[in-house]
């Protein structure tokens, strides 16, 4: 599932009439570098959530029969728009990766997090990294209750106080979720920003497994991070990354 209804306005004007998720990143929009993420895990049907300017998405993925879609009616936090996917998921466990939420191509970490949520027999397993103590209250944080690069969840908390909390692991826009989820989501209140939060959802299951994220992830959901993240991807692209360099001042490229 990709939740993908974002109204984008940290990047504004950018999405003013381009939906977020179909901002270009090399060669193809970001979206399609998620959904190949999912395809190279062996999922074998991907949820696209949509809100305004689904119609554009769905013309972009017009000759991907693994692709369906889901409207979220209004923008109501990232807990409604997995609501809105459950009949889509049919019963099933499912994947969940963020639509501003990129990895670097290659990197595994939606099968690995399939893996752990399989072998702990999980009711979540959530992709994590560490964030800076300036980034804790704006973040789902989780507090492990043991070491180790895959770790049972003691705690989850969405957006506290760095005071409040003993660890600075975040949410790093990947999950694998159990059916579950939608009996918690039906049971939760509008939380931090009046929205539905899913943190909030998946803090009712268990057992909940964290895994460190092995890899850099890019918050193409704001200037700073969508900048790095064409950067990167343009520079590591075999043969485009070496023109590119020709044609960039070098002194930039230090």
């Amino acid at each position: 599932m990709v939740p993908a209804a974002g109204l984008g306005t940290r990047l504004r004007p950018a999405t003013l009439a381009v939906p977020k998720p179909l901002l270009p990143l090399v060669d193809r929009p970001v979206i399609e570098w998620i959904a190949d993420e999912l395809r190279a895990a062996g999922l074998e049907r991907i949820v696209v959530v949509t809100g305004r300017g689904g119609e554009a998405l769905e013309r972009h993925f017009a000759g991907s029969p693994d692709v369906v879609f889901v409207s979220q009616a209004e923008p109501l936090g990232l807990g409604d728009a997995v609501a809105c996917a459950e009949a889509a998921v049919d019963g099933e466990p499912f994947a969940v990766a963020l639509g501003d939420s990129l990895l670097r191509p290659g990197v595994a970490a939606v099968a690995e997090l399939v893996a752990t949520f399989e072998e702990r027999g999980a009711a979540a397993a959530i992709a994590v990294e560490e964030v800076a103590e300036e980034d804790v209250s704006r973040r789902g944080i989780l507090v492990p209750a043991e070491e180790g690069e895959r770790f049972l969840v003691a705690e989850l908390v969405e957006k506290p106080r760095p005071e409040d909390v003993a660890s600075r692991l975040a949410v790093a826009g990947r999950y694998v979720l159990a059916p579950p989820i939608f009996d918690a989501l039906r049971e939760i209140e509008p939380g931090s920003g009046g929205e539905l939060q899913l943190t909030d959802a998946i803090r009712l299951l268990s057992p909940i497994v964290g895994m460190r994220l092995g890899a850099r992830r890019y918050d193409v959901g704001t200037v700073e991070g969508y900048c790095a993240a064409f950067v990167e991807w343009t520079l590591r692209t075999p043969g485009l990354g070496e023109r590119v360099r020709g044609l960039v001042d070098a002194d930039l490229l230090r």
